[in-house]
């Protein structure tokens, strides 16, 4: 099978869902050592399907007058250009086909969708017109044809996240053993007033941004070298603060989608890897960097904060982590799985969102849900993050809102609707002490001109 050919196997498979056009050039650029962008290898396959096409034309004589018909709700089809296909960054798909009629396909939505090559389990309509128009032949027989002319989009999946994390528990639990790490005895010499925060990293692990859309290249090779930098940075900080404790934030879109290429909610995202690997390298990147904080910390605490890129998704990790862990005297997870969270160290209250709430209802919710907490603390500070900028709201009514950024690039989607452009990728590292809040605030940069972290110091509550 040649190079073509392939591409139009592929592309046929890319047509009723089972794989993207980015999976199609992987598998062609592997097969065949060559280096195909995904718009080549879609040009390809358009190019060739427009041939067959018009191969099959040419058996026929068309007897139709004129290049257009009409149904009875009024869209005009232009059979002129047969068969069409235009796919929107929203992953709508608006499309023309001309086919046979079939009588047991026609008036059955479902049916429909597999007779045009989409699986109803993965797609649904937004429209569907069809006319008819009659064709003769070179045996002089008529033949009935339709052109169908139709929008579909990417089918929304409802996902019970409480559900699948019950599930999750119980798989994880009975497969995942306990890692086998050293007892040891208390770090000397570390300062137990002292906090090193690691808020959630928002890395949106296989976002697949490329310079020819975007100016920059992100993807997952990307994601790896920036979390494992951060957590380099925080043992060098680390090495001069001596915290005793560290608190790590799982979550905050660490993804960039549930398993099924979308967000929670459904929209549609462009990755570059399969969700099982996905997975699997944001494990490890975790369990890398927990190891790591284990060798430098006397307690580490670890708490859930998902995005909504990924909820079910970071829930899974969180859960999978604390598994390997459950037996750890150093590394303690949490079992509250709430959306919004609080730790309290000393008179600090820490109280985490992702930040995609109604921001006047979230700042006003903390002291109702957790009472407790807030009435106890004096530094009071609410982390969110969700938009990709660094934002510190004044303290107001004793809580400071601190919106944290993110380590990722921009997407084509981002870029052409003007999202973040300019936004500088980077993570922050805080240091709390138990009695005076916030001490510092240190931030690792990525992209651009290679540059020291800054450093804002702040001493008894004022900068």
């Amino acid at each position: 099978m040649n190079v073509n050919d392939r591409i139009f196997e592929l592309g046929m498979s890319v047509k009723r869902g089972e794989i993207t056009w980015r999976d199609c050039a992987d598998y062609i650029n592997d097969e065949f050592g060559l280096n195909l962008s995904r718009d080549s290898v879609r040009s390809r396959f358009r190019s060739r399907e427009n041939r067959i096409y018009k191969d099959e034309r040419n058996d026929d004589t068309s007897a139709s007058s004129g290049g257009m018909s009409m149904n009875n709700s009024g869209n005009t089809f232009d059979r002129s250009k047969g068969d069409y296909t235009t796919e929107y960054a929203d992953g709508v798909i608006e499309a023309q086909r001309i086919v046979e009629y079939n009588r047991e396909v026609f008036g059955d939505k479902c049916k429909m969708l597999e007779y045009l090559g989409y699986s109803p389990e993965e797609w649904e309509f937004v429209f569907v017109t069809t006319s008819v128009w009659q064709q003769h032949t070179k045996e002089q027989t008529t033949k009935e044809l339709y052109a169908v002319k139709f929008k579909v989009r990417p089918l929304v999946k409802s996902m019970n996240v409480e559900k699948a994390l019950d599930v999750a528990k119980e798989v994880f639990a009975d497969k995942i053993d306990p890692l086998k790490v050293k007892a040891r005895k208390d770090i000397q010499g570390l300062d137990k007033n002292k906090l090193l925060f690691i808020p959630q990293i928002e890395a949106h692990l296989g976002k697949l941004s490329e310079k020819i859309d975007t100016g920059v290249e992100y993807n997952h090779k990307i994601v790896e070298e920036r979390v494992r930098k951060v957590f380099e940075e925080v043992i060098l900080l680390q090495e001069r603060e001596k915290c005793d404790r560290c608190l790590l934030v799982v979550g905050g879109d660490f993804f960039n989608s549930e398993s099924n290429s979308q967000t929670t909610s459904g929209t549609l995202q462009q990755n570059d890897v399969r969700f099982k690997e996905m997975f699997n390298i944001g494990l490890c990147l975790y369990l890398e960097g927990l190891i790591t904080l284990r060798e430098n910390f006397n307690h580490v605490d670890v708490k859930i904060c998902a995005g909504n890129h990924s909820r079910a998704m970071e829930h899974f990790l969180y859960i999978a982590l604390s598994c390997y862990f459950r037996d750890d005297e150093v590394i303690k997870f949490s079992d509250d799985y709430k959306d919004t969270q609080s730790y309290v160290f000393g008179d600090v209250g820490l109280f985490f969102n992702h930040g995609d709430a109604n921001q006047k209802r979230l700042i006003a919710s903390i002291p109702a849900e957790f009472y407790q907490e807030y009435g106890k603390t004096l530094y009071r500070y609410l982390f969110v993050g969700h938009l990709h900028k660094l934002e510190v709201v004044n303290a107001e009514n004793g809580l400071t809102l601190h919106r944290v950024p993110a380590i990722c690039e921009n997407d084509d989607w981002h870029y052409q609707n003007r999202f973040g452009v300019g936004n500088v990728p980077q993570h922050e590292i805080m240091i709390f002490d138990k009695n005076y809040g916030m001490l510092s605030d240190n931030f690792v940069y990525f992209g651009g001109k290679s540059r020291k972290n800054l450093t804002k110091v702040k001493k008894n509550g004022n900068i």
